[in-house]
């Protein structure tokens, strides 16, 4: 299961959820004032390989 970033429209919350995939395009409710005007964020992810690189982070940031 993937931890998404949302942040909420209403109170601009930002939070991480755990979702399941199955579930992952259902509406998230903002933890801090209850609402479900939430969009999911980019964010950075990292990936695990065997070799000389052994973590290899991407992030969306400019540059």
């Amino acid at each position: 299961m993937p931890i998404y970033e949302y942040r909420c429209q209403r109170c601009g919350y930002r939070f991480e959820k755990l979702v399941r995939l199955a579930q992952a395009d259902q509406p998230v409710v903002c933890p801090n004032c209850g609402a479900d005007a939430t969009e999911r964020l980019l964010s950075a992810f990292s990936a695990r390989t065997t070799g000389e690189a052994a973590t290899t982070t991407c992030s969306t940031g400019g540059g």
